[in-house]
């Protein structure tokens, strides 16, 4: 299957401030979308989608795939948000919120290292959806399941089809099949009112993983820019209905989910992983792409703001200190 570039698509970087936007909401308390977390999980897929297309990109312009030269831009782009962010909070627990300070301490160096959500599921003895207020690092759960897919999915990509003349649709076949085995065993391992057991299946790289694969997924299997040069327009009605569609059960769910409801381990995460993954599809099939260098300058950018304004993760509505609010507030404008 060949690949022209995907370039720079605008529609993207909305869906991603849509779903940035309905976390804060749900950080501010706002009574009408109490399943905005659901933001986190559009954010995985949009994020599996972009970086398998870089690496599918580069492996054809190229040749190959750089593990080091993609590592290298992740941790120039990520690395200094990361630790400014660190900065400004250890000042404002040291002379401001300083109740806050013991548990900065205890949670600095997971986050660091990007094993926060590890160390919340066997380091750390209240549940993530514990009662009170959150501590103040442990919103950054979400950037830790992120990299540790930056580390380990190129490994697998480049092992599989890192070579330009190896067919990927194996590999795509193979990342679906994956996403729907996680999506179906999270649902039968979800056990109610278990909050060991919640905390596992909610943090865990492993459990959500489903919607990074999903969108990995798409990537290997679906070529935009083939689609779109044969399209025509009862593809393009029936596209625009379904995404229609999937934009209205998006809202639905974030209308009605609740971090502890037991539909959301059974059906709601998976239900918004692949209602993003037809956006994408969506908004991909309308939009005019650029250059490849014009997408990753954009995506690298761009994707820094969003993910540091995404730290915030998933908790309860009063979880998000003033500070944090603050800098969410701040780094979204750069969007």
């Amino acid at each position: 299957m060949s690949t022209r570039s995907l370039g720079y698509v605008p529609a993207l970087d909305g869906l991603r401030a849509l779903s940035v936007c309905a976390v804060i909401a749900y950080h501010a308390g706002a009574t009408f979308i109490p399943g905005g977390f659901l933001g986190v999980e559009i954010f995985f897929v949009i994020s599996g989608f972009l970086i398998t297309t870089l690496m599918l990109e580069e492996r054809i312009s190229k040749g190959r795939v750089s593990l080091r030269g993609f590592w290298l831009r992740r941790f120039r782009r990520l690395m200094p948000a990361l630790l400014t962010m660190l900065t400004v909070t250890l000042v404002a627990v040291t002379f401001v919120w300083t109740d806050a300070a013991p548990e900065f301490r205890r949670d600095v160096i997971p986050s660091l290292f990007y094993v926060s959500n590890w160390w919340q599921i066997f380091g750390v003895d209240v549940p993530y959806f514990g009662t009170g207020s959150l501590p103040v690092l442990r919103h950054l759960w979400s950037l830790a399941v992120e990299e540790q897919w930056y580390l380990l999915w190129p490994l697998v990509f480049v092992a599989c089809i890192g070579r330009k003349n190896v067919r990927r649709f194996p590999l795509g076949i193979t990342a679906a099949v994956l996403s729907l085995i996680v999506m179906i065993l999270t649902a039968f391992a979800f056990v109610l009112d278990d909050e060991a057991r919640t905390n596992l299946l909610y943090l865990g790289t492993h459990t959500r993983s489903s919607g990074i694969l999903a969108g990995a997924a798409l990537a290997l299997l679906w070529s935009p820019r083939e689609h779109q040069s044969r399209a025509h327009r009862v593809a393009n009605f029936a596209m625009t209905i379904f995404a229609l569609g999937a934009l209205t059960l998006i809202g639905f769910l974030m209308a009605t989910m609740h971090v502890e409801d037991e539909a959301l381990y059974r059906g709601g995460l998976a239900a918004t992983s692949i209602a993003t993954v037809v956006l994408i599809m969506a908004v991909i099939r309308r939009s005019p792409g650029l250059s490849v260098r014009h997408c990753r300058s954009h995506y690298s950018l761009r994707s820094a703001s969003v993910r540091m304004a995404c730290i915030c993760g998933t908790g309860r509505p009063s979880s998000c200190s003033m500070h944090e609010s603050r800098s969410v507030n701040s780094l979204l404008q750069q969007l």
